[in-house]
């Protein structure tokens, strides 16, 4: 159930992207861990939308907790929180939610290596402030493609933490539309882009590092394919994608009602799922309590591993390539093709 926030400030981070300053109803500060997000309800047109939005400040105390908001082309919540957000105004949300994320410990000694493109930063700045602040002897580079040199998210954070942090953190900027002025790496943050940043910044594989991922999908696939011919095993690769209800191709499963078994802590439960009905509206309406969040795709709180049958999701989502591999499903967004068996993950 959705608990309401305060807005406490807004920052103008780029003429498409806002900061939106929260706390909980009491004052206290959010609890949550880095690299994880909000579902945002917010009422449009007299219609309820839910849309997932990251928590981009350290996860440290007395740090001010905020979701950073980037305009998407049609994007209605996107748009509105731009265009209206206050201080004063409150939010409603889920979670914090999400899988993206680390457990700092200040005794580690390692090398995290980042891949963002544009809105991607939001959680990926999470985890680089607080990985810096508690692991003292951890080191973070950044590879960071965007389109201009204004649309750069967090643009003088960063270069304030580079100041603050000297050697232990590397910025690198690839801008596809650069000033004049700029003599960093021009061009879309490509395959060949990206492995040639890598050996720029001297980024030999030692088996030890961990990679983070977020940002557009042609990036983030782009960024599998170089790390795969690294030899990067998938094991030490995280990535969170965006996904957009305006953007996504719907499916509607089967034309019948087809029986869903949903497993969970040793239970199972038999649910009949109609045409167009995904497998969380059966299963909710059943009452089983299946997790979920954003309940579009964009967060993975719904996951479930399919056991038996085939199931048809909306795309684009948020699952990995190794998620599919292993066989999961977004109960949420898919629908059964036939007689199919889920087991809700952790049960």
């Amino acid at each position: 159930m959705a608990r309401p926030l305060d807005v406490v400030n807004v920052v103008r981070e780029t003429n498409d992207a806002v900061s939106i300053y929260l706390t909980e109803k009491d004052g206290s500060a959010l609890e949550f861990k880095p690299g994880q997000f909000l579902s945002v309800d917010v009422m449009v047109d007299g219609q309820r939308l839910r849309r997932a939005y990251s928590l981009a400040s350290a996860c440290l105390p007395g740090v001010p907790r905020h979701i950073t908001v980037k305009r998407i082309q049609d994007g209605r919540v996107s748009n509105l929180l731009n265009d209206t957000i206050a201080v004063g105004a409150t939010l409603e949300v889920l979670g914090p939610s999400g899988n993206f994320t680390v457990e700092p410990r200040a005794v580690n000694h390692r090398h995290l290596v980042m891949i963002a493109g544009g809105s991607g930063i939001t959680p990926i700045m999470s985890i680089l402030e607080t990985i810096l602040r508690i692991e003292h002897d951890s080191r973070v580079t950044l590879i960071y493609g965007n389109r201009g040199w204004d649309d750069v998210i967090f643009r003088d954070r960063l270069a304030a933490l580079c100041e603050e942090f000297g050697e232990r953190l590397t910025v690198d900027h690839v801008l596809e539309h650069p000033p004049e002025w700029w003599t960093g790496e021009r061009g879309l943050l490509s395959g060949d882009i990206l492995e040639s940043r890598l050996q720029a910044l001297q980024i030999e594989d030692d088996g030890l590092q961990r990679y983070f991922i977020c940002g557009p999908t042609a990036m983030m696939d782009a960024a599998h394919m170089v790390l795969a011919e690294r030899g990067i095993d998938t094991g030490r690769i995280a990535e969170e994608r965006f996904t957009s209800p305006e953007s996504r191709l719907g499916v509607r499963g089967s034309n019948k009602t087809e029986r869903v078994v949903v497993s969970r802590a040793g239970y199972e439960q038999g649910i009949q799922v109609a045409p167009g009905q995904t497998i969380l509206e059966a299963g909710l309406a059943a009452g089983i309590d299946m997790p979920f969040s954003c309940a579009m795709g964009g967060c993975g709180a719904c996951r479930v591993r399919l056991t038996n049958g085939e199931v048809a999701m909306e795309e684009p989502n948020c699952l990995s390539r190794a998620e599919r591999e292993r066989g999961y499903v977004l109960a949420c967004v898919g629908r059964p093709l036939g007689a199919v068996s889920v087991e809700v993950e952790g049960s």
